[in-house]
């Protein structure tokens, strides 16, 4: 199984979550909830991590976390792992109580972050457990109601912040905002099959990638969505030369007929299967093929055609060097 990105560094918002193993209770009882809080906060205290939202159901759990120190892994090792042994000594059960590595989503601190504080709260209302979302225990959405929180390890002020300075009024626009549908936004990301480790607009997801995947040489294959990200890097860089190069739309790389001659679409097909790293499936994929297949045989048949074309084959190797470098 291949491990999930991890992107840390001071600051940083993460909206984590788990699930039991083979999709098992977590929490048998009122003291299973307890207890977990209880190691919530000792590991806040411990990693000098604030928690503004969070949610417990059944068999997973969704929390909202901010780390100063930009350690959101250790943060929750320790959170699992003592959970783990406090439940297991409690039942007398032995073994892993979650399904794995624990999932978290890399948060942009702007609006967004109300957009998972609704998305977490209305858990039990999706999941159908309770009618009113008031109605459920185990959530933080009543401390939203209070406006503020007793304990130094829930921080609700910095969401509460985003709906108004005015704290009165920042509880009247929670209730109303909260009375409406999860956020469009919210949903979409969150209901996609694959998805990203990494939820805000476009300027903050591109910087992202910049500093931490892309630009980080320490390329490694075990994390899919790393490999995915910089292959789809350089399949930009490919396409954008292509283009360049035959004075063609990228739409034209995306169009591909059964006898039709389109130089331009075997070239970046060529070019990402031999630099980007991305698999065929994943090529097929991004150039609207129909399948893998396609794509192993436009790569063999174009590949075969260069050796008998020197002309065709210094086009490729230029275009090559330049994908694989830069323009200089």
């Amino acid at each position: 199984m291949s491990r999930p990105l991890r992107i840390e560094f001071c600051g940083a918002w993460y909206h984590v979550m788990n699930r039991g193993a083979n999709n098992a209770k977590i929490y048998y009882d009122k003291e299973d909830y307890t207890l977990f809080l209880t190691v919530l906060k000792e590991a806040c205290n411990l990693f000098n991590v604030t928690i503004s939202a969070y949610c417990l159901m059944t068999n997973h759990y969704h929390i909202l976390a901010n780390t100063p120190e930009g350690n959101i892994s250790r943060f929750m090792r320790h959170v699992n792992g003592v959970y783990t042994q406090r439940h297991n000594r409690k039942h007398g059960k032995d073994g892993p109580l979650f399904r794995g590595r624990f999932k978290s989503v890399l948060v942009q601190e702007d609006m967004h972050l109300m957009g998972v504080v609704r998305y977490i709260h209305l858990n039990p209302i999706k999941a159908k457990m309770v009618k009113n979302i008031k109605d459920f225990k185990w959530s933080s959405h009543s401390i939203y109601l209070k406006g503020k929180s007793n304990v130094a390890w829930i921080d609700v002020d910095s969401i509460l912040h985003f709906f108004s300075k005015n704290k009165i009024e920042a509880i009247k626009e929670y209730k109303e905002y909260m009375s409406q549908d999860i956020d469009e936004e919210a949903e979409v990301f969150y209901s996609k099959k694959n998805q990203s480790s990494i939820y805000g607009d476009n300027n903050f997801i591109e910087k992202i990638k910049e500093i931490f995947i892309i630009s980080d040489k320490r390329s490694n294959i075990e994390i899919k969505e790393k490999r995915v990200l910089m292959g789809e890097g350089v399949l930009k860089r490919v396409n954008m030369e292509i283009c360049r190069k035959f004075g063609v739309s990228e739409k034209k790389l995306y169009q591909g007929k059964r006898g039709e001659e389109n130089t331009a679409r075997f070239f970046a097909i060529t070019l990402a299967r031999e630099l980007s790293g991305l698999r065929m499936p994943e090529i097929a994929e991004r150039y609207k093929s129909a399948s893998y297949r396609t794509v192993g045989t436009i790569c063999f048949r174009f590949s075969k055609r260069m050796k008998g074309d020197k002309k065709l084959r210094n086009q490729y190797n230029s275009l090559k060097h330049i994908c694989s470098h830069g323009r200089t």
